[in-house]
């Protein structure tokens, strides 16, 4: 008996972790499923699909954008794929920004100059500071300027034109989606590129939408309100030929005071694939514990429904406490750009009523600190990081 209790104080040792009752299916199902990284499982649904979404983590969210970086870098989508939307990114700049990443040999300089443009129009708030775009684009153009198979990218979000806003009311009267809900206008603009862009030899794209857009289906508020969804435009569209795949990653719900961050089940998932040393995974929701779970990703009316309803996959990459939030960069707003972004910001804080702002904006102190700030690369973690962490961890104690 003394034997059998130190055999088992033994391997407990060994993993690190005691086995916790509560995570006992997942980290069964994870034990008896082929190891497939992500990166291949989301490549792998090309096989039988034209259509895959990508549910993105928070915005600023970086490794998942290493994932990305793996997935566009890998000649089967060079080749098979080919092709790349995103909710970010407005669709008016697509000619431009299509033609830009096809165009090789560019000098380093005029290289970043050109990316921290986009970067500048890529959105209708003031600038887009989430350096993940940034790393996108150029980890596109690096790709195009190496490999023959060239990768064509749409930014899919709601037309809205800096250059045409003057004043608050040609920036309301920009923001169309203040009438025609964001998400269907995205959706229309994903499949109205896609049939054009469409033929014989290349018929296949990656979508990146984030949390609530990537859902196939609609969502209902807790007080009845029916939000509806790019996904679920989407999947009307291409039915069978789309898939969508969620990727491992807090939930976070309002509270009338900002957003508050959570874990999927209460943080059983996480704990599982902390359990068994996983970082990097994928496997498809259908007919798994991880599928019949309940939905709990969005706070409002989703009785009955299960993740597998709502997303086709999951894809586990990285861990939490490897999770980077990365906002702003050297050269966002660079010297010749600080006239024109003033201008918007003015507009923008006009728009929102905010007149404490609007007293510093003559000020210089104020102006260079807001500068300094931009053009300051700067990393955090989730908000409740250590919180967060001590939800999962609590499956893994004796």
């Amino acid at each position: 008996m003394r034997f059998l209790f130190g055999l088992v104080s033994f391997i407990i040792s060994i993993q690190g972790f005691a086995q916790n009752p509560a995570i006992e299916p997942y980290v069964d199902f994870l034990n008896h499923t082929d190891k497939t990284s992500a990166k291949d499982y989301i490549l792998q649904k090309f096989d039988d699909h034209d259509i895959v979404i990508l549910c993105e983590r928070d915005h600023s969210e970086f490794t998942q954008y290493e994932l990305v970086k793996e997935i566009l870098s890998d000649e089967r989508f060079q080749k098979n794929v080919k092709n790349l939307f995103t909710e970010i990114g407005l669709i008016n700049l697509q000619p431009e920004i299509t033609e830009f990443l096809k165009t090789k040999g560019l000098d380093s300089v005029i290289l970043d100059k050109r990316l921290s443009q986009f970067q500048q129009d890529a959105s209708f708030w003031v600038i887009w500071d989430r350096y993940n775009y940034h790393f996108l684009l150029k980890t596109i153009y690096s790709i195009n300027n190496l490999s023959e198979n060239q990768i064509s990218y749409y930014p899919s979000d709601v037309e809205f034109d800096w250059h045409k806003v003057t004043n608050v009311e040609d920036y309301d009267r920009e923001q169309e989606f203040e009438i025609e809900p964001r998400d269907s206008l995205i959706a229309q603009n994903i499949i109205n590129t896609y049939k054009r862009i469409i033929s014989n030899d290349n018929n296949k794209a990656l979508i990146i939408l984030n949390y609530r857009h990537a859902f196939k289906i609609n969502t209902v508020t807790s007080n009845g309100e029916t939000v509806k969804n790019t996904g679920k435009y989407l999947k009307d569209y291409f039915g069978e030929r789309l898939a969508s795949i969620l990727t491992n990653r807090p939930i976070f719900t309002s509270n009338g005071n900002g957003f508050v961050h959570g874990l999927i089940q209460d943080g059983k998932w996480d704990a599982s694939f902390k359990s068994e040393n996983i970082r990097n995974m994928g496997f498809d929701l259908h007919e798994t514990v991880f599928g019949n779970d309940g939905f709990d990703m969005w706070k409002g009316n989703t009785d009955n429904l299960k993740y597998e309803d709502v997303f086709d996959g999951f894809v586990f990459y990285e861990p939490l406490e490897n999770h980077r939030l990365l906002d702003y960069y050297k050269g966002l707003v660079p010297k010749d750009y600080e006239k024109e972004f003033f201008r918007r910001y003015r507009i923008q804080m006009e728009y929102i009523d905010n007149n404490e702002v609007l007293k510093k904006l003559d000020d210089n102190d104020f102006r260079e600190s807001l500068l300094k700030e931009v053009n300051t690369p700067k990393e955090r973690k989730y908000p409740n990081f250590d919180q967060l962490i001590e939800i999962r961890d609590e499956y893994l104690r004796d």
